[in-house]
């Protein structure tokens, strides 16, 4: 048995050069994988028709279904639906039904439809329109050699909104090119650990990967996270006990260095934590400048659990806004363990937070000593237990440093509100 086979092509110029950076194929192959299919390959184009033509073609003698993104605007260089019909060896008709929607939305709009806009609604002669309800491009529907192509917009929003409402019910309804598979299904699960560097994370996990031989291992390191990858090929229900057992003796290995898994974020983690123990959180941010706060407020509902952030970036603010001694600065300097102590102890009294947290460091590039080097970074918490500080020497550049220094804290604050009744 084997999964439903489905490639991506992505189409644009733009893509190729760099200047777009890819976002639908990430997701379609995280949503075509969950509806039962395998994406066996990538395929990005120029805004050619010849290439188009050639990739469509040779996609149909190589997969199950063939879902292209992109090139179907209003612009000359929007070609996809021109090379799809020269591919089918069919020509070009306009689509009153489709036109008469472009018009009505640009009138919705109360925006003038400029003549351009009317290429939108020239469609291959065989085939079927899937109306686009987020946009004025539509979507569309044929066949070569019998394989389905769909044709979808390269803006990220229709393409997820044209995935759900039209394309996964049409592969779910429409395609069933091998007996069995759709009771083959690639089941995949993600932990994502903090705290250890990816050899050594391979290396404290090497028993449990010998003992889950079904599974096949893989990992991701992004900033301070590792992420141990687990698949399995399997029937619905054991792959899923499969990956249960390996994930149970990942746990008892990692213990707290496993912070989350799949779509876990670390700052949805810890707002979920504060929340189901009561608890609201309080920042103070030096040399992060207030990414802290910006990562936890992208989650929405963390007003529930965050009171607000103060960006102490100057020694002043630092002593007026959070009362930081004075002398203490003059005598350790802003980058220590006193100050962030110091730090988190204010930002909690003055804005009447259960927790407090602080970071101060040295992000770089310039701003380094032999004693205090760039990316030396110290987290501060306070609680009604008492304060903690905790030291870290990050690598990288300015970014990277300020990036890893907030993971550093918001991974304090978690394993702090672990120890929590």
């Amino acid at each position: 048995m084997s999964l439903r086979r489905v490639e991506i092509v992505t189409v644009g110029d733009e893509l190729l050069s760099g200047e777009t950076i890819d976002t639908n194929s990430n997701y379609l192959d995280q949503v075509l994988e969950q509806a039962g299919w395998r994406v066996v390959r990538h395929t990005t184009v120029p805004d050619q028709v010849e290439a188009i033509v050639e990739v469509f073609r040779e996609a149909v003698t190589r997969a199950d279904a063939v879902i292209s993104c992109g090139g179907l605007g209003p612009t000359c260089d929007d070609l996809t639906m021109e090379a799809l019909a020269r591919a089918m060896g069919v020509g070009l008709r306009r689509d009153e039904a489709t036109l008469a929607a472009i018009r009505d939305r640009f009138r919705s709009f109360g925006r003038e439809m400029m003549p351009n806009n009317e290429r939108q609604a020239m469609v291959p002669s065989r085939g079927v329109v899937i109306p686009n309800r987020a946009g004025t491009a539509p979507g569309f529907l044929a066949r070569i050699l019998g394989i389905p192509i769909f044709l979808l917009p390269g803006v990220p929003s229709e393409v997820r909104d044209l995935m759900v409402r039209e394309i996964l019910p049409r592969l779910a309804s429409g395609s069933d090119p091998k007996p069995d598979c759709d009771r083959f299904v690639r089941k995949r699960r993600t932990i994502k650990v903090i705290g250890l560097g990816e050899s050594r994370l391979e290396h404290e996990i090497r028993d449990v990967m010998a003992q889950h031989r079904r599974v096949v291992w893989g990992f991701r390191t992004l900033g301070l996270e590792n992420h141990v990858k687990m698949l399995v090929d399997s029937e619905t229900s054991d792959g899923t006990r499969v990956l249960d057992a390996a994930e149970a003796d990942l746990s008892e290995v990692l213990g707290s260095r496993i912070f989350g898994r799949d779509d876990a974020t670390l700052e949805t983690v810890v707002l979920e934590k504060l929340e189901a123990k009561g608890q609201t959180l309080a920042v103070a941010e030096s040399c992060t400048g207030g990414l802290i706060t910006k990562q936890l407020t992208d989650v929405p509902g963390a007003s529930r659990s965050l009171l607000g952030g103060v960006v102490s970036y100057a020694d002043a603010v630092k002593c007026h806004l959070l009362g930081v001694d004075e002398a203490m600065l003059s005598q350790c300097g802003a980058v220590s363990a006193e100050v962030a102590e110091a730090m988190a102890i204010g930002v909690r009294a003055r804005l009447g937070a259960s927790v407090g947290l602080s970071v101060t460091g040295v992000a770089g590039p310039s701003g380094g000593r032999p004693t205090k080097p760039v990316g030396l970074v110290y987290v501060g918490i306070a609680d009604a237990a008492g304060s903690d500080t905790s030291r870290i020497q990050l690598p990288g550049d300015r970014a990277r440093v300020r990036s890893s220094s907030a993971t550093w804290a918001l991974d304090f604050v978690r394993r702090r509100l672990e120890r929590y009744p």
